[in-house]
């Protein structure tokens, strides 16, 4: 491997502000007056970081290599069958191309490919324009051989070339570090974007079906509604109107989930005083995640959160036996003096910078 370009670009630490999560009504609040209990999760931030990346002219790894062996013999016999098969495979040379091998990473998960591609891609396509000694033309994205539906959809409607093949891949290649990819969401500005200006609503309810849906969504779609709010299923639109629709959304209430992630082109909108988005995200008690938190720290945005009811099995598989992924896709239900107080707080000024909490 030949080394062309190294880069190390620095970012500077991002501050995430102080605010609440509303949880369930509950006796373990009062046991005398049940009541919503108030969560304060503290400022903290997103540390400085520094962002590495390299160019190289030479031979990639195969899929099977782009993660490393398992530690089991059965699997890691398994794994070697696969290194040998893909190492049998035609070499795919780039000529004047360069990629970026992102064999490794989940590309099943919409999310992933906003914040862990596309993010990214602009970044180095960034930090490579601002050296005059390169050219590199568009970069594609080595995908495996049968990549996910859903991958070669956002990189078609991305504008993103992309190959795809197990084998090696020869050729100039560049790669980036992987820590924080939450933080280059702001080069999603470079992204080409249409924001259908005037067709999408302002404010956005984000439900769910099948994995991680409310029990209770009639009733909350109706308190929402009385707000306001629509409601909106993000399988049902396609690609570009979902980035369209969180994009132009002022105010938001969702289900955690990765099609919260569309938020990222929100970076499309100006935001000179107020927050570029209000996030308002229902979570159950068995899946609580600080992700779309921190896209709200570093779009400009704010954010609340509302924790679905406690349930015993919850507490046991969580707490007791420690298994935290347990129920990652459970139905759940949020109740709704919660939904509505983190609404009054959201839209209070809640979560921003120097509101307090």
């Amino acid at each position: 491997m030949i080394r062309e370009r190294d880069y190390e670009v620095p970012l500077p630490a991002i501050p995430v502000p102080a605010t609440r999560v509303y949880a369930y009504t509950t006796r373990l609040a009062d046991f005398d007056s049940p009541a919503i209990e108030r969560i304060l999760r503290p400022a903290t931030e997103l540390a400085a970081h520094t962002v590495r990346i390299e160019l190289r002219t030479g031979d990639s790894t195969t899929h099977a290599e782009s993660r490393p062996p398992p530690a089991s013999a059965f699997a890691r016999a398994k794994y070697e069958v696969k290194r040998r098969l893909h190492r049998r495979l035609p070499v795919v040379e780039l000529g004047e191309r360069t990629a970026l091998d992102m064999r490794f990473s989940f590309m099943g998960n919409y999310a992933h490919l906003v914040h862990d591609v596309i993010a990214p891609l602009r970044f180095i396509e960034r930090t490579l324009e601002g050296d005059p000694e390169v050219r590199t033309g568009p970069i594609h994205v080595i995908l495996g051989r049968t990549p996910p539906a859903i991958a070669t959809r956002v990189l078609d409607h991305a504008g993103i070339p992309y190959l795809c093949t197990d084998g090696v891949v020869r050729g100039r290649l560049v790669s980036i570090s992987q820590d924080l990819n939450v933080c280059l969401l702001p080069d999603l500005a470079r992204q080409p974007f249409e924001s259908g200006s005037g067709a999408t609503p302002e404010r956005v309810f984000v439900s769910r079906r099948g994995a991680r849906s409310l029990l209770n969504e009639a009733a909350v779609t109706d308190l929402l509604a009385r707000e306001g709010f629509t409601r909106v299923y993000m399988e049902d639109h396609p690609i570009g109107h979902q980035w369209a629709l969180l994009a132009n959304a002022r105010e938001v209430v969702g289900i955690h989930g990765a099609g919260l992630s569309s938020l990222g082109f929100s970076i499309h909108r100006a935001s000179p005083d107020a927050p570029r988005f209000r996030l308002v995200e229902l979570f159950s008690a068995g899946f609580s995640s600080s992700c779309f938190r921190d896209y709200a720290a570093v779009l400009g945005g704010t954010w609340v959160g509302v924790r679905g009811r406690v349930t015993p099995e919850i507490v046991r598989d969580l707490d007791v036996l420690g298994h935290a992924r347990a129920h990652d896709n459970a139905s759940f239900e949020v109740d709704l003096e919660a939904l509505a107080e983190a609404l009054a707080f959201s839209r209070s000024g809640g979560g921003h910078p120097g509101a307090g909490d």
